[in-house]
């Protein structure tokens, strides 16, 4: 992992320059706290979704959150016959789709705006065994984002919870800063108004790691500001998408206009 450089945009962001006004938008991450975000649209209009893990005694879940709807190809394509059951919860409803073998199974919270999605990697629970899991969460839907918690902190560990973009142009992945601390380097960044920058190396294999040598694409991107740390990859010729046409200089100064604020 190397420091981010570069000429012009760089001085500006180190003497304290203000960046240009960049639309602010807030989410509501799983946990229920709020992410005050200000993308630059040069990266693309993102479509929002969300992770969290949930560890207990006997309990070790992961929900992936996402728009409402995205569901529907699990019986079609993901697996294809499933036996679907549905229960009606206060604000939404509970779907369990079960392999026509009893292969794999997944059980998905829908509300109005965004669903979460837990898989089993075998047989679906039985009707008492459902139960008592929609007992164990809380899932409270939002136009801004979905929230789902432990029914009690006493005997739940909410972790890993993260807000995830994603769009043609570019995935960005945003956490607690202090969730991310342990992967941040262990030296000085670059100084740009939303925090403190980093490039990383990307995990490409030969063929792809060639098509974006050179390019802005070579690189994921990680800031790291008071609250909030974000990993952002733009998508290029690796993901079957034309290059964008950046200069390193011109995704620095977007990369100033970056920031996010996590509140909760």
């Amino acid at each position: 992992m190397t420091a981010a450089t570069a000429g012009g945009a760089a001085a500006r962001a180190e003497a304290g320059a203000s960046p240009r006004t960049t639309p602010r938008t807030t989410r509501i991450a799983p946990s229920g706290a709020r992410v005050d975000l200000a993308v630059p649209e040069v990266f693309g209009p993102l479509r929002w979704y969300a992770s969290t893990r949930f560890a207990g005694p006997r309990t070790a879940r992961q929900f992936f959150l996402a728009p409402r709807g995205e569901h529907r190809v699990i019986p079609t394509h993901v697996l294809p016959g499933a036996r679907e059951r549905r229960v009606a919860l206060r604000g939404a409803d509970a779907v369990l789709f079960e392999a026509a073998d009893r292969s794999d199974a997944a059980l998905v919270l829908v509300g109005p705006h965004h669903e979460a999605t837990t898989w089993f990697g075998g047989p679906a629970p039985a009707a008492d065994g459902l139960a008592a899991l929609l007992e164990t969460f809380r899932f409270t839907d939002d136009p801004a984002g979905a929230t789902l918690v432990p029914a009690s902190d006493l005997l739940l560990r909410q972790a890993g919870v993260s807000l995830i973009g994603r769009g043609d142009r570019a995935t960005l992945v945003a956490r607690r800063a202090v969730d991310a601390l342990p992967t941040l380097p262990d030296w000085a960044g670059l100084r740009l108004p939303g925090g403190e920058l980093w490039r990383a190396d990307r995990l490409l294999d030969g063929p792809a790691s060639g098509l974006v040598a050179g390019t802005v694409h070579e690189w994921r991107y990680v800031l790291a500001g008071r609250s909030a740390a974000m990993d952002l990859v733009l998508h290029g010729p690796e993901s079957g998408r034309p290059p964008l046409q950046l200069t390193g200089d011109q995704v620095l100064a977007a990369l100033g206009e970056l920031d996010a604020r996590w509140v909760g």
